[in-house]
């Protein structure tokens, strides 16, 4: 973890500042002490915590493995040009990062202004996703966290927030993110991968709705944008795109997929904190 992002985050005990106090360790000014993975990550869970589920190692892989063939580079070229135009002090925070593949191309595609020396935050719950995260790019640090919890964050640290196809937390989203950041959401549209409905989840009909209200009232709508593209998927691309999501759990690990043309339709949604 770099030193210089330690003070980003919050102690998930006291909610103090971590800073570092000894090699491989960072700890709060209570006393509260973090041992540093040998990945370089850190582990800022709640000590109380529901019993969630997190990415399995398979589908981290699956989702290295697809991502890295670019086949969402139209959602990656959007969270880069919303960081690159951000002008408020602070991290590009990703919640529910995964791997970090997102947050990597947003900080590397930002060339104007101040944004060019912007860090990064990855926290995910996935231990396994946050291993690949901590080494992803030299700006990023990484952390197993709750998204559903206190972020493990202090106050007002975040120019950006980037929640890609994850769980939102609004009061937790409004408290990290300056009052001149954005919030980015990414969610799939009716149509996102029709061709494959056989073998993933269906896309909730009422999800516009249920976007709005889980971010009302602690933030107000920017902008939309609505991507749609088409991917020409090998048998292994459609495996992994299958398996790089909650399909995963439903969809045994040997099936046998064709090549496919599959249609990607996702919403990018930029938020304010409301004033």
């Amino acid at each position: 973890m770099r030193d210089d992002l330690l003070p980003v985050l919050a102690c998930p005990v006291c909610t103090e500042p971590l800073a570092r106090t000894a090699p491989g360790q960072a700890g709060c000014r209570n006393g509260h002490r973090y041992d540093e993975a040998k990945q370089g990550h850190l582990t800022l869970l709640p000590v109380k915590r529901r019993a969630l589920t997190a990415d399995t190692p398979e589908m981290v892989d699956a989702r290295l493995r697809f991502l890295g063939r670019g086949h969402y580079a139209p959602v990656e070229r959007a969270l880069t040009s919303v960081v690159a135009d951000a002008t408020a002090p602070g991290v590009v925070l990703d919640v529910g990062s995964g791997p970090g593949t997102y947050l990597a191309h947003a900080l590397d595609g930002t060339t104007r202004g101040d944004a060019a020396g912007r860090r990064g935050i990855a926290l995910d719950l996935s231990a396994v996703a946050i291993r690949r995260a901590a080494r992803i790019h030299a700006h990023v640090g990484a952390v197993v966290g709750d998204v559903t919890e206190r972020l493990p964050v202090v106050d007002h640290a975040a120019a950006v927030v980037l929640d890609v196809f994850a769980p939102r937390n609004q009061h937790e989203y409004a408290r990290v993110l300056h009052p001149g950041g954005v919030l980015v959401v990414v969610t799939p549209r009716a149509g996102h991968l029709a061709e494959l409905a056989a073998a993933t989840i269906s896309v909730d009909p009422e999800k516009e709705r249920r976007l709005h209200d889980s971010l009302t009232p602690a933030f107000t709508l920017r902008s939309t944008e609505d991507l749609t593209w088409t991917m020409e998927l090998t048998a292994e691309d459609v495996h992994d795109v299958v398996h790089m999501g909650p399909s995963h759990h439903h969809v045994a690990a040997d099936t046998v997929f064709a090549p496919e043309t599959v249609t990607a339709a996702v919403t990018v949604s930029t938020w304010t904190p409301a004033r």
